[in-house]
């Protein structure tokens, strides 16, 4: 079994190729050693702090992030060899170096998670860190411990004292726990800042100020809609209205009047509103009884802003610069309503290459450097300068459906099987085995040739019982006995009888004869029959040489119809199968094409015009054609006698 070519993530056309510019930085953390880790600050900034905020509150920026994380997951992380002049090759054969990259992060979905979790935090906080406890542990008998890998946050660790400390979470043992310089390994990657090497940076830091506009935008959306439940407004009444009494509350209780009492039944409307949303008093303002002259002095006041207009075009315009300052080509965001099959198959290849190729090779970069290189010299590797570990984006690439170009193109022997399989996403495993190979041959010749279901060996493979194929049917015998003529059944598919070649001319009746009657026996003179009956003296020979004009023409039109395997499926003459498979009117032209070279060259010999005669035969054909009639010489006679006149030169 031949190994797949595995594809670089840093390369376009697979090993050979030199990877992109590492801009990651990546340094494992001495936990002996407290002074070596004094300089990196443990612990959120206040920008990454903010920025976890907005992941957990703004769904379109979660959406994105979470589409990274996505993609890096599914890369494969494996070991590669590397060239003396830097160019990543394939992957290495080694079973210690291949073990030494796979037991990071323990099973598959271990490392598929604890990569989705890198890719995350790389793009939040530009910031994570690569927790392996008991990586250095050693059992009494000398054998390596048992090690436990994951990611943290840099919300997860701290520094206590002189002891670094991880917040676990519940699956890898929970509780706060401080890292034994003796067993555990802590490597830490981030995104350095340019203008502070040891600084994380990430791109969310950028559009921070992009967010807070989109989170003010939806508060101010969430205010209105209370600000709306609240009431319908305001009436602004004059003070020589009589206000209306809020209903009495228990007997006893005095009744306020006035502009109190007014107050007191907005406050209970507003109150009804808020707690009955559904309640009419939400949107049905207080209805006040006043006289004429004071109606033009009541106002209606809202809460209303300007602003409230604008709020929806303000959001818009804030997602779409927040997909222009993410990472991602802004279709990512948008969406790809506007793009058709292949510019959204160069959106992906672009998101491939430009954003997740270089988020792979920054992780990759940093657990080489903090485990994969220190792993092999402690394994006693040769050379181990000459590997790195990296990523397979195989399970990222996008290419556009091309399988029913590629099965065209195999039926016509352009290319071959395997590729029409792999242009069609399937592998050499799906591909039919011998077996299968001969049952789909034989059952094809049977379909096109029924008689090859009689023989036994034909039953076997195809599982058929033991049948017996009758004989076919002979050709019916025309009436009267003697030869088939023209337009008599079965006159294309009689054959040769024996005597052919030994055979005598027929004695053809003279044109006097003919037409006295005297044309010998019945059934012996037919072509004197057909002489007569057509009256030669008036068109001779044009019956004769129509019809086989018309039959040449036929054959050709049913050549052209159906092609060659197919035409063994229709038991008819080659110039009757457009009875089976009619043709269309558009395509005629092209079937009848060349058939009326000989009509030309005779016409002047039979007396009529070429013209003429073409037009006509070429309109009979066309009718047999589209309308699936078979060909009678009868048919054509009754034709040509009634454009008699047209044929005349």
């Amino acid at each position: 079994m031949t190994r797949k070519k595995v594809v670089p993530a840093g390369s376009t056309d697979g090993p050979g190729s030199r990877p992109t510019a590492l801009t990651a930085a990546a340094v494992p953390i001495n936990l002996g050693d407290a002074a070596s880790w004094q300089m990196f600050k443990l612990g959120d900034h206040r920008w990454q702090w903010e920025a976890w905020r907005h992941y957990d509150i703004c769904g379109e920026m979660r959406f994105v992030v979470n589409w990274i994380g996505n993609a890096v997951s599914r890369c494969r992380m494996y070991a590669a060899q590397v060239t003396d002049d830097g160019v990543v090759g394939d992957e290495v054969t080694d079973a210690r170096v291949k073990l030494i990259a796979e037991t990071m992060f323990g099973t598959p979905a271990a490392k598929a998670q604890a990569q989705r979790m890198m890719g995350i935090n790389m793009m939040v906080a530009g910031d994570c860190f690569i927790v392996a406890e008991g990586y250095q542990d050693v059992k009494p008998d000398g054998t390596p411990g048992e090690d436990k890998w994951y990611v943290a946050s840099s919300s997860e660790v701290y520094r206590r004292g002189d002891d670094i400390m991880v917040r676990r979470s519940i699956t890898h043992g929970g509780g706060n726990y401080k890292l034994d310089p003796d067993k555990d390994l802590l490597i830490r990657a981030w995104n350095p800042h340019p203008r502070r090497h040891d600084a994380a940076d990430s791109t969310v830091r950028a559009i921070l100020p992009i967010l807070r506009e989109m989170e003010q935008c939806t508060k101010r959306v969430f205010a209105e809609l209370d600000s709306r439940l609240a009431g319908a407004g305001i009436l602004l009444l004059p003070d020589s209205i009589d206000f209306p009494r809020p209903p009495q509350e228990a007997p006893g209780v005095p009744q306020r009047t006035g502009v109190e009492g007014f107050a007191e039944l907005l406050q209970r409307t507003m109150a009804t509103s808020m707690q009955q949303r559904d309640n009419a008093a939400a949107v049905v303002p207080i209805i006040l009884q006043v006289a004429v002259d004071a109606l033009d002095k009541i106002k209606h006041l809202t809460f209303d802003s300007t602003i409230s207009e604008h709020i929806s075009t303000m959001r818009k315009d804030a997602v779409e610069r927040l997909g222009m300052g993410l990472d991602i080509p802004p279709e990512v965001l948008s969406g790809m309503g506007k793009s058709n099959h292949w510019s959204s198959w160069q959106i992906e290849e672009s998101s491939i290459k430009v954003h997740i190729e270089p988020l792979l090779i920054q992780l990759a970069d940093a657990l080489n450097i903090g485990y994969f290189q220190p792993a092999l010299k402690a394994a006693g590797i040769q050379n181990p300068e000459k590997m790195t570990l990296w990523f397979d984006i195989a399970a990222l690439t996008v290419r556009p459906n091309r399988s029913d170009q590629a099965l065209q193109f195999a039926e016509k022997e352009f290319i071959s099987a395997k590729a029409a399989r792999d242009n069609a996403s399937f592998t050499d495993d799906d591909a039919p085995n011998a077996e299968e190979l001969k049952y789909s041959l034989v059952k094809a010749l049977v379909l096109a040739q029924p008689a090859y279901a009689g023989d036994p060996e034909v039953q076997k493979i195809l599982g058929l019982p033991k049948i017996s194929m009758p004989a076919p049917p002979a050709p019916p015998a025309p009436p009267g006995g003697g030869d088939l003529m023209p337009g008599d059944p079965g006159y294309d598919t009689a054959g040769e009888p024996a005597d052919a070649g030994n055979r005598s001319l027929p004695q053809l009746p003279s044109v006097a004869d003919a037409e006295q009657g005297k044309i010998g026996a019945p059934g012996k003179q037919k072509l004197g029959q057909l002489a007569a009956s057509v009256g030669i003296r008036d068109m001779p020979g044009l019956t004769f040489a129509a019809d086989a004009a018309v039959r040449r023409a036929l054959e050709l039109a049913g050549g052209r119809l159906v092609p060659g395997p197919q035409r063994a499926r229709y038991p008819v003459p080659k110039h009757e199968l457009h009875t089976r498979v009619m043709a269309d009117v558009a395509r005629v032209p092209a079937l009848l094409a060349g058939a009326w070279t000989h009509v030309r060259e005779q016409a002047p010999f039979l007396g009529v015009d070429p013209d003429a005669l073409e037009e006509l035969l070429g309109g009979y054909c066309t009718e047999l054609l589209t309308r699936g009639v078979a060909h009678e010489t009868a048919m054509l006679r009754s034709t040509l006698d009634l454009a008699r006149g047209d044929l005349t030169p």
